[in-house]
């Protein structure tokens, strides 16, 4: 029956589109083109892909970009056919920035599975293609990506790629591994636990299962109630001031109906959805005593993974994070532990600053890390407070400044990359950046874009001092400052 839905989903999908393979995709079977075994992560040299569709599912797709829906292609990886894949636009920011701009140069995600979810491509069922927005080097996702896995962090994967949709080179571009089931597998005794992509408000972890229900129990306030609302004084009001004032009253009283479980965002068993583990979870997190909170916070949290997560955000100053928009990483859990998994990482290197100012995104506090009070971030303050917690995170931070963020490591691999992906930006006539941007922003500031090498110097320098007491490691509990909702 499920297989039966699926094919009918997918027939309804492809007529909805009104594409064919009759328009240009490959008709061979939908079975595996390559052995599992074969890498697709390529990382010594720079992989030329190609998508090829109907010229008119092309159009759509850049015309209905927002709609991020997607439409049938044929994917060559390498020289190598996969046919029939799904293809479609991604992102937030980036893609409304590139559809306001008129540019072709979406980012997009291929999923090898929705139209038959029997195959994958060498291991993969899902596979996504970042633009470089916000990035001048097109190397900040790349590289930050790896400190995470360096440090046993389970990270996505990531590599270089020449992209090509039909005759359109929109040019450089970083896959990047996708949080699936098949990630899980990689990483995790089970795949099958509950997996979650949090938004604000939910996502700061700064509620529990009584905050939840003390929302449910608040009175509803019907649309009649609304509208006498917005009606009084109407002699005084225009019908559009009416109208005007009865939909604010409707999105406040919305705002204050959310469900935080409905900005969870489960990306697994979503048909049968067991939310104790993590009502227990936050439980702990936010009301345990500080007494008991190391012996309870193991049980439902792997505290040494979350350690490792912080620092390497706190190192580059990402707070297009949870350190600060309070986004951007998944939460994975099996038998009521949970694991936190990094993503998005394109503004990484102090690209998003919070509104705070260069020289404080330099100085970034290492026992405050964070935008906005660290009070906000259960997940930093309760780990963080704890000594022996607190140790163990600066050792991995001394690990990092000695070893894969030191100047010589991070100077090697940013000229590694860029000497890799120098002649494809060249090529490359849809970059948001100029190859002058490029060369310059590899050592010096480009606008709001630190230099990179300069970034991995002063920044370490900093940390350095911090861990040794020369710079202060934290300041009144305000964190560092800034607005959370200011780039």
């Amino acid at each position: 029956m499920k297989q039966n839905t699926r094919m009918l989903l997918n027939l309804v999908v492809v007529i909805g589109l009104g594409i064919s393979c009759a328009a240009g995709c490959n008709t061979r079977s939908a079975m595996n083109t390559s052995p599992e075994k074969a890498e697709i992560f390529v990382t010594d040299r720079v992989v030329e892909v190609r998508m090829v569709m109907k010229e008119g599912a092309w159009q759509s797709l850049q015309d209905k970009a927002l709609d991020e829906e997607y439409v049938l292609a044929d994917f060559w990886f390498d020289g190598e056919l996969v046919p029939d894949v799904a293809v479609r636009p991604k992102g937030v920011a980036s893609l409304q920035f590139v559809v306001e701009e008129g540019s072709t140069r979406l980012s997009l995600k291929v999923d090898f599975n929705l139209f038959n979810d029997a195959r994958t491509f060498r291991g993969v069922k899902k596979l996504n293609f970042h633009n470089g927005f916000r990035d001048p080097t097109l190397m900040r996702e790349h590289l930050a990506y790896e400190l995470f896995r360096e440090l046993g962090v389970p990270a996505p994967r990531t590599s270089f790629v020449d992209l090509w949709v039909n005759d359109t080179h929109l040019g450089l571009y970083i896959q990047v591994e996708q949080v699936d089931k098949t990630f899980l597998r990689h990483h995790f005794n089970k795949a099958n636990g509950n997996l979650c992509k949090p938004i604000p408000p939910a996502s700061y972890l700064n509620w529990t299962k009584g905050t939840l229900e003390e929302q449910r129990s608040e009175p509803q306030v019907t649309l009649e109630t609304l509208t006498a609302i917005s009606t009084q004084n109407e002699g005084h009001q225009t019908l559009r001031e009416r109208e005007e004032g009865t939909r604010e009253a409707e999105e406040e009283e919305s705002n204050k109906r959310f469900n935080y479980l409905d900005y969870m965002k489960f990306k697994t068993n979503i048909k049968r959805p067991n939310h104790e583990a993590l009502f227990r979870f936050l439980e702990v997190l936010n009301n345990e005593p500080d007494e008991t909170f190391p012996e309870e916070i193991e049980k439902v949290l792997d505290v040494d993974g979350a350690l490792r997560f912080i620092a390497v955000s706190a190192l580059v100053v990402n707070l297009d994070s949870y350190l600060g928009r309070g986004l951007n990483y998944y939460l994975y859990e099996t038998d009521g532990r949970f694991t936190i998994i990094p993503w998005d990482l394109n503004e990484s290197f102090g690209t998003y600053k919070c509104d705070i100012p260069k020289e404080g995104i330099i100085d970034f506090y290492i026992d405050e890390p964070t935008c906005g009070p660290v009070a906000d971030r259960p997940l930093v303050a309760r780990l963080l407070s704890n000594p022996e917690y607190r140790n163990t995170y600066h050792e991995y931070m001394e690990y990092l400044i000695d070893g894969p963020f030191s100047t010589a490591i991070m100077e090697s691999k940013i000229d590694e990359a860029a000497d890799l992906i120098r002649p494809f930006i060249k090529g490359d006539e849809l970059k948001f950046y100029s190859i002058e941007e490029f060369e310059q922003n590899l050592s010096e500031d480009v606008d709001r874009f630190f230099g990179l090498k300069q970034f991995a110097a002063k920044r370490g320098e900093s940390v350095r001092k911090q861990l040794s007491g020369d710079l202060p490691t934290k300041g009144n509990g305000n964190g560092n400052g800034g607005d959370p909702d200011k780039a």
